[in-house]
């Protein structure tokens, strides 16, 4: 009878272990992480939503079949998105999502540059990182650690302009969004951890070439193909001003530098010590290509004496209510990873091919334990061009 107790108590505990969460509109059941800590349990991914353009803009997964947007996965979550959309076509669909942290720099590409290098190590004592690795995306078992636990997958921007000179800046319209669906999401703080980032590669292609031509020339592939190479990188933050009480509470670690200190350290955590609040918008220190293969005493210290961390470039957005994800601060231009001030643009009249990249940001202060309680994510994208900053409306609307 004491057995039967023990055994009904185990199954009890295990079943309380697993999450379910949709991440861009990806589902994946997780159990509770300090960021980077392998203590995590097998996981179920979909990935559904969106990516829309707009006016002067035609998109497409194969460089073939252009609209004037994409769907991710239907309403079932068959992951369409994922499966190889050309010959040589390499997308990302991990069995389960796991923090990584990438500075999305070109610079750090090294000899290998058709592809971001995301970065996982280990947690130990709340803040010392170790085993620190580079993600190795040809791996499909999640227990390695160096598992891509993160999506990624092309798209073909065919852009038509009316000047053949100046480029366009890419913009993300005022309905894109990413918030989380169950309705206790706001005390997850997961809403705040997720990146998308677009890597813009080297070479173009006429907007009447085909397929094969494109593939060729933007570094798809084919016979004689251009080297695949990023030349260029945006992330995009969403929900950045938007913290719950607990991690308030529990994770205000941050050594701020100076500088930072008086834009961010808001909240006043006694003994003289300054932290961030509810509503703070504050940057994130990512990890650098050099932190693989090192251990990084602290995690959050974040005042510039630790050579292994530095400040992500990104497009930060908040969201316009409670219960409303879409940018308040209308269309917004993106913005290169090199300064986070350069304008991200793409040529006129070509074809250009891009990979975008959605995954969970392992050293922002909302990827701890508990983070992954919730239910999910949706996500939606919308690219645009030629609007004015700040507004919502879109030209040609």
């Amino acid at each position: 009878m004491k057995k039967n107790s023990k055994k009904s108590k185990r199954k009890s505990e295990l079943k309380t272990m697993f999450f379910i969460i949709l991440v861009a509109a990806v589902m994946f059941i997780i159990s509770t992480y300090a960021w980077f800590s392998t203590q995590k349990n097998v996981s179920i991914t979909n990935l559904q939503g969106t990516v829309e353009v707009a006016e002067g803009l035609e998109i497409s997964l194969d460089a073939q079949t252009w609209s004037n947007g994409i769907v991710l996965g239907d309403e079932e979550g068959q992951l369409d998105i994922i499966e190889d959309a050309y010959s040589g076509n390499k997308n990302i669909k991990p069995s389960e999502m796991l923090p990584v942290s990438t500075l999305g720099l070109v610079s750090e590409l090294g000899s290998t540059k058709d592809k971001l290098k995301m970065i996982r190590g280990k947690v130990t004592n709340t803040i010392e990182l170790s085993e620190i690795n580079e993600i190795d995306e040809s791996i499909e078992d999640p227990n390695n650690s160096k598992f891509p636990g993160y999506f990624s997958f092309d798209i073909f921007l065919k852009n038509s302009s009316k000047s053949d000179e100046e480029e366009d800046i890419l913009q993300l319209n005022y309905d894109s969004s990413l918030e989380i669906l169950e309705a206790d999401k706001k005390s997850t703080g997961l809403q705040n951890t997720a990146r998308v980032a677009f890597a813009k590669y080297k070479g173009t292609s006429d907007v009447m070439a085909d397929q094969a031509t494109i593939l060729k020339e933007t570094g798809a592939g084919g016979v004689g193909a251009t080297p695949a190479e990023i030349i260029d990188v945006s992330i995009w933050e969403p929900n950045s001003n938007d913290h719950v009480d607990y991690i308030v509470q529990n994770n205000n670690h941050i050594i701020w530098s100076a500088s930072d200190a008086k834009s961010y350290a808001t909240k006043d955590l006694g003994g003289g010590k300054k932290g961030f609040d509810l509503t703070t918008q504050m940057p994130t220190y990512g990890l650098k290509a050099s932190a693989i293969g090192q251990t990084i005493s602290n995690i959050y210290k974040w005042d510039g004496t630790e050579q292994y961390l530095q400040k992500q470039n990104v497009l930060q957005t908040t969201k316009t209510g409670d219960d409303d994800y879409t940018i308040k601060e209308g269309v917004q231009n993106l913005v290169s990873t090199a300064d986070g001030t350069t304008e991200f643009k793409i040529a006129p009249n070509k074809v250009c091919r891009l990979k975008v990249y959605v995954w969970l940001e392992g050293q922002d202060v909302d990827c701890i334990n508990y983070a992954s309680h919730g239910g999910g994510v949706k996500l939606n994208i919308g690219l645009v061009k030629g609007s004015v900053e700040g507004t919502h409306e879109v030209e040609g609307d």
